[in-house]
């Protein structure tokens, strides 16, 4: 087995200087250390060596963010795991668990923690980053542009089409021989596909498909990443855990970690006493059972003594209320796994606040939920370290106390008729007593067995009326849900219907743009913003998009520069447009054609134009865009030359002024 220890040595991934890294390489019979390596060396030495995993503090030493690290990570070998091995649960540093392993190192060598972050992840420790799903996303998409259109466009794209349909289909029959499921997506084109998608339910490293190419068609292949990075631990061990138990005829049990993760949580109707407490032994070590009613119910007692468990108990029923905003966090099916997980959260909230004191106090050496454990088992946090760091011994058994001597008797003598007598009327005394004693434990006996069946009766009406209660509230809360996810229902209907028909549309448009080589032109029924958006929403305005103005009438500078930033590189107005929008247009370099000189065809109620004609009119109007910049540039000569005019008479007539005044002096 070998493993890569890797430890930035210098520089950033975020940073201006490029990162280097310190690579220790821990195989069954050798090691070796390398210093100074760059990023590239470092993957393609794992690419070359394969090694089993690759162990690092922190796998964000790798890249600067998310993006890049997905990126890397698709490079490396897929049977290569990336392990982190401090915690990313308890905040561990790389000091505190190498030392609770026994493992020695330098801080300030990174060469030294990287052969650490080797040897932890070879004990074990740590937990596997996965970053990708379980499967698989295929993609045939055609390699060429289909081009800017000429004589032979469609037996190109009939061509092009039909190698990218005709490697779709090799795929699917790989993917049938190899008994692997998946879906399949492909959106046809003229003469075959334009691309097609597979989603494979099996990891990367069991799909034996090829990325490549062929002179028309090609096919990447990647794992679908997943939402959100997840850690998956080397070593699963026994934890201990929080157990929240709803019994009843249909079972609920929660299990929940020490900090207050999920584990598992279940609901069934089949579950015996023995099969409870078995599935929550194979869940972790039940250090707490919980439920969410008062009194604690005997089942409940019964799985509590099974694991020599604390019991925690609410003291009254938990409110519905209550137990939905704690059961939200987690998510839940039923009301049983609601109430079991109201129990099993509100346990930990109890003692939460002792848990995070815990995690500050607690030494290297000693794994805290050691501690912790003992602490809700009464030890206060100071008693449960030193118990753990050296175990207090069985005190000795008590000294037996040392007999009384034994005192000495007085001789006395009363009259012993007397005595006597006087006992035998105590005797009587006592039994007439006892007798009456036993008559009053007789009555109060036989009122208890009534008041028992008196507050048996008491208890189950009140269950009965609570039940009552609880139903009808929740029933209420049910229906404000139903009435919500209704009108979200309506809601995204509409919106699907709404996308039906753009898709519709836009398939029509497609369909006559192959079929009858025009361009499509996307209609605004008015000139103004609110006209603007509602196209954009509906026909989807995008860079490149040639418009029809039906109604050229209004519209100012800032519908104009919204359409510019649409990236609309062309406008044919249904009507004539006003000479300064016009102008507007052109500034921002949009040509601007009229439906009369630029014949609009409508298929469907849609407009199109011929391709040519639109070539000859922007040719047109490109000249227009000359004539203008020189006019404009005459209009500004001419007016140079009219002020050079007037500032020329002012100084003539200065000059003049200043030979009078001269002239005069002199005479």
């Amino acid at each position: 087995m070998s493993i890569f220890g890797v430890d930035i040595a210098s520089g950033s991934p975020s940073g201006k200087r490029p990162p280097s890294y310190s690579l220790f390489i821990l195989d069954e019979d050798s090691s070796a250390g390398f210093h100074m390596i760059s990023r590239h060396k470092l993957i393609r030495m794992i690419r070359e060596r394969q090694p089993e995993m690759v162990a690092m503090d922190n796998v964000h030493e790798l890249a600067a963010d998310r993006r890049e690290l997905i990126g890397l990570l698709r490079r490396m070998p897929p049977s290569t795991k990336v392990v982190q091995v401090t915690s990313k649960e308890r905040s561990e540093s790389l000091v505190k668990l190498a030392r609770y392993h026994g493992i020695a190192f330098d801080r300030t060598d990174p060469l030294q923690e990287a052969e650490a972050c080797a040897r932890l992840a070879a004990k074990g420790v740590g937990a596997a980053l996965s970053a990708f799903e379980e499967r698989t996303w295929i993609k045939v998409s055609r390699r060429r542009s289909l081009g800017r259109g000429g004589w032979s466009q469609n037996r190109y794209t009939r061509k092009i089409h039909g190698a990218v349909m005709g490697l779709a289909r090799d795929v699917e029959k790989q993917l049938r021989e190899s008994g692997l499921s998946y879906t399949t997506r492909a959106v046809e084109g003229m003469g075959g596909y334009t691309r097609a998608e597979f989603v494979v339910e099996a990891p990367r490293e069991k799909v034996h498909i090829s990325q490549g190419y062929s002179s028309d068609a090609q096919v990447l292949v990647q794992s679908i990443e997943r939402a959100e990075l997840q850690y998956r631990p080397l070593q699963q061990r026994r934890s201990y855990i929080i157990v929240g138990f709803d019994p009843g005829t249909t079972t609920g049990i929660a299990a929940l970690s020490l900090s207050g993760e999920l584990v598992d949580l279940i609901s069934s109707r089949a579950l015996s006493s023995s099969e409870v407490i078995e599935w929550i032994a194979a869940r972790g070590r039940p250090l707490v059972v919980a439920t969410d009613v008062f009194p604690t119910p005997g089942s409940v007692e019964k799985v509590k003594r099974a694991f020599s468990a604390v019991l925690f108990s609410p003291g009254a029923d938990i409110p519905a209320e209550e137990k939905i905003a704690l059961g939200r966090e987690f998510g839940y099916k039923n009301d049983h796994e609601r109430d079991a997980l109201a129990a099993a959260s509100s346990a930990f909230k109890k003692y939460r606040n002792k848990f995070l004191q815990v995690e500050r106090k607690a030494p290297a050496e000693i794994d805290p939920d050691e501690i912790k454990a003992l602490v809700v088992r009464g030890f206060s946090i100071e008693n449960a370290i030193a118990e753990l760091v050296c175990p207090s011994r069985s005190s000795p058994p008590a000294r037996p106390p040392a007999q009384a001597e034994a005192e000495p008797l007085l001789d006395v003598s009363p009259d012993v008729a007397a005595l006597r007598q006087t006992g035998q009327q105590l005797a009587e005394q006592v039994r007439i007593l006892r007798s009456y004693v036993d008559e009053l434990k007789t009555d109060i006996m036989g009122k208890d067995v009534a008041l028992a069946a008196m507050s048996s009766k008491l208890e189950r009406l009140r269950d009965k009326r609570d039940r009552e209660i609880k139903r009808q509230h929740e029933i209420k809360i049910r229906d404000k849900e139903i009435e919500r996810l209704r009108s979200v229902l309506r809601s995204e209907r509409k919106h699907i219907k709404k996308l039906k028909r753009a898709l519709a549309r836009q398939k029509k448009v497609e369909a006559i743009e192959d079929t009858s080589g025009l361009l499509k032109l996307k209609p605004i029924s008015a000139f103004s913003r609110e006209a603007v958006l509602m196209a954009s929403e509906q026909f989807g305005l995008e860079k490149g998009d040639l418009i029809y103005l039906e109604n050229a009438a209004g519209g100012g500078r800032s519908t104009i520069e919204l359409l510019a930033e649409k990236g609309i590189v062309g406008v044919v107005a249904g009507e004539d447009m006003a000479p300064a929008q016009k102008e507007h247009f052109m500034d921002q370099g949009i040509p601007v054609f009229s439906s009369r000189s630029l014949p609009v065809q409508r298929i469907d109620n849609l407009p199109f134009l011929r391709p040519d004609d639109l070539s000859a009119a922007r040719a047109a109007w490109e000249e227009e865009v000359l004539a203008r910049r020189a006019r404009k540039e005459a209009e500004k000569l001419e007016s140079l030359f009219q002020e050079y005019r007037v500032e020329r008479k002012k100084e003539v007539k200065r000059a003049q002024k200043l030979l009078r005044e001269n002239k005069a002096a002199s005479e």
